[in-house]
């Protein structure tokens, strides 16, 4: 378990997950311990494992604790083989709401699968550290249906924190929208988008904040500037907690102390509600930075046991032990010339060997001078050699005064340390607010810079969206060379795009962008669009791409029915499907019997009644727009110019009978007699082709229940 800053990536949470599975439903809990940040869930119904993995993909643990009935699982295990996870196995006594009071948390009279679950995590980090971690504050359960679900394949198909083809963040959506300054609000805005909320009210509020930082630009700038530099002060509390810290995380959280007040100035006219809460959530704490400013020297040490930490006038017998050890000889000088001056002894010498110690030595003809305390150390020809109380106890202070100081000072420190602990609430509760100002304020550039809408969000199972862009596509592209397009989708009679056109011509970034702007506006962040009313989405599902399940033995065709499996069965009426290319992993005739079927169950509101589009190059589909209710055609429109194809990259309505496939190959490279060969035998297809369109026009059936 990792608590070092140097090993951890400061743009996520390292993720420890303790997972208790009963009688089939799941207790879930997942911590950073770095961080303290904490959540835990009950997961219960049919879907319990399906939302579990889910979660689990979200999470993206470093680490699992599981007990004995879960770690049996053969998903879970495929799981961990593939991600090379440690998982550590605690029997179900370790699950246990009551021991967890032994470690002074307390949950209610009821004990759920979410109080066990956190209660073996809990566990399992003290038997680990060492120590109960103090940090995770009151644990509260979230609830999983308040949240967006995206499934691992819609995380992946729509490369929301990393791309799919090289799992690097560029080119993700998260990339599109962080500017954050801070580690700790690049860690929040992350997480927005991964949990876009259903709440109406909740998206609102951030929404009202985005706006007011977008149009107040002096203001922005200003609590931008305030917030570049900060210390991690989410990790600093993890280190905190464990009694971790270094000189210069105190060093830095004084700093950042000293830099707070700003906040407040800034923000003290602002009435918008979500920014007034994090202003009240941020506290100056001026008495501890004025005791680290006053304890710290600026240049101290990383290692505790150094020395060299702090200030003089900090403590007295610190000061004193820091004179005697870094002005040694400048004591002996000033202690001579007092012994002089007391004693009217001029030739009177403070000297110091290994042997005998420190001593003052006197003539043997001064030696009537010498007063009654005056002990007589050594007798040599011409002098005599004295001790005196205070010389002896300077004597064992000196040469012990160095270590003595180190030690000193690493207790003076531990007890500053302490002292800090005892503000860990205050310090968590201020980096959180801090991390959420900065991802609103992320947003807000985001909006400004790239001209993005405030969409309005409605229980109705609508989407409606004016010259919508992709909100990666754009950046990378150029807006100028980003080509805008519509969509409306509603309940009546567009629920169901099916959507054609040729390979390469954008139909995948097109629905692609559709699904992220979704998440965008759930997540409260403004979106790339001149107008946008999305209505509430539950759950995004995709079925993008091809590619085999090596691992799991599942071939691409395989692959792809299972996610369709997964998307009829776990669709709601208030979900997005986003379909493309269903059917093309095996032959034409099944290929196109798969389609036409899926097709068939999507309209039928009997069934799901879910907002859809559905890509496809059956262009027979296209025929389904008049038989089924709410299914309706659009494609992406191409050019002809002297002979070559132009992709204009401009949806249209109406359906296609050309994908050009022909042509892109062509494109492509691929040698001359091969396109020419290709199209003698597609005219020879087409031909066949139109009498089994007809057939399948005449024998075609709704299929039961519409």
């Amino acid at each position: 378990t990792k608590l070092d800053p140097d090993s951890l990536d400061a743009s996520k949470y390292s993720i420890i997950c303790a997972v208790l599975e009963e009688d089939g439903a799941y207790g879930i809990a997942a911590c950073d311990l770095s961080s303290g940040h904490f959540e835990t869930s009950d997961l219960l119904g049919l879907q319990a494992e399906s939302h579990l993995f889910d979660e689990l993909e979200r999470f993206a643990p470093v680490e699992f604790v599981v007990n004995e009935k879960f770690v049996q699982n053969i998903k879970f295990s495929d799981y961990c083989t593939r991600k090379q996870i440690t998982v550590t196995t605690l029997p179900d006594s370790s699950f246990s709401s009551k021991r967890a009071s032994e470690f002074g948390i307390k949950f209610n009279d009821k004990d759920l699968l979410w109080h066990r679950s956190s209660a073996g995590l809990i566990y399992y980090l003290q038997d680990t550290q060492g120590m109960v971690p103090t940090h995770f504050g009151e644990i509260k359960p979230y609830r999983f249906r308040d949240y967006m679900i995206l499934d691992r394949s819609a995380r992946m198909n729509l490369e929301l924190t990393e791309t799919l083809r090289d799992r690097k963040r560029r080119g993700s959506l998260l990339w599109a929208v962080d500017h954050c300054k801070t580690a700790m609000g690049s860690r929040n805005l992350r997480q927005w988008l991964e949990q876009p909320l259903l709440n109406i009210a909740q998206i609102e509020r951030r929404q009202d904040a985005v706006a007011f930082l977008k149009d107040n630009f002096m203001i922005r700038r200003s609590l931008s500037e305030a917030l570049y530099g900060l210390y991690d002060m989410e990790r600093l509390s993890g280190r905190i907690a464990s009694f971790n810290v270094s000189p210069r995380d105190l060093l830095s959280l004084r700093d950042t102390l000293g830099r707070l007040p700003e906040f407040h100035k800034l923000m003290a006219d602002i009435e918008t509600d979500a920014l007034q809460a994090i202003a009240g959530d941020i506290y100056t704490l001026p008495e501890l930075e004025a005791k680290l400013s006053r304890a710290l020297l600026d240049d101290a040490p990383i290692q505790i046991m150094d020395g060299g930490l702090i200030r003089d006038g900090y403590d007295t017998e610190r000061d004193e032990l820091a004179k005697i050890a870094l002005h040694g000889q400048e004591y002996i000088l000033q202690l001579e010339a007092e012994e002089r001056e007391k004693t009217g002894i001029k030739n009177l010498k403070v000297g110091y060997n290994r042997v005998a110690g420190y001593y003052i030595e006197v003539l043997k003809s001064q030696s009537d001078k010498v007063p009654e305390h005056y002990r007589r150390r050594q007798t040599l020809t011409n002098s005599e050699r004295y001790l005196t109380p205070e010389l002896k106890e300077y004597e064992e202070k000196i040469l012990t005064a160095n270590q003595k100081l180190k030690s000193l000072e690493y207790e003076i420190f531990i007890s500053l340390r302490e002292t800090v602990a005892e503000y860990l609430d205050k310090i968590q509760t201020t980096a959180r607010a801090l991390a959420r100002l900065d991802a609103l304020i992320s947003l807000a550039e985001v909006a400004e810079r790239h001209n993005y809408c405030r969409p309005r969000l409605t229980e109705e199972s609508i989407l409606k969206i004016t010259q919508g862009r992709h909100p990666v596509v754009e950046q990378i592209l150029g807006a100028s060379d980003f080509v805008p397009n519509d969509i409306d989708l509603n309940t009546d009679d567009q629920r169901i795009m099916l959507l054609t056109g040729p390979n390469m011509s954008g139909k995948s970034t097109y629905m692609r962008q559709v699904a992220l702007t979704c998440i965008l506006a759930q997540s409260g962040s403004f979106v790339p669009a001149d107008s946008a009313v999305v209505g509430i989405c539950d759950q995004i599902f995709t079925r993008v791409g091809a590619s085999d399940d090596v691992s799991g033995g599942q071939s691409t065709f395989m692959v792809e029915m299972s996610e369709v499996a997964t998307i009829l069965t776990q669709a709601t009426p208030r979900s997005l499907l986003i379909l493309d290319e269903i059917g093309r992993g095996t032959s034409t005739a099944d290929g196109l019997s798969i389609a036409w079927a899926v097709v068939e169950y999507l309209a039928d509101t009997t069934f799901i009644g879910a907002r859809s589009m559905f890509a496809t190059h059956f262009h027979e589909l296209t025929e389904l727009s008049q038989t089924q209710k709410g299914v309706f055609n659009a494609h992406v429109d191409v050019a002809k110019r002297g002979g070559e194809i132009v992709f204009l990259h401009q949806i249209k309505s109406g359906g296609t009978d050309q994908s050009y496939g022909i042509e892109v190959s062509r494109l492509a490279g691929v040698p001359a007699p091969v396109v020419d060969r290709a199209r003698e035998i597609m005219v020879l297809l087409e031909k066949a082709n139109k009498k089994e369109r007809r057939q399948i026009r005449k024998d075609a059936q709704p299929m039961e229940g519409q």
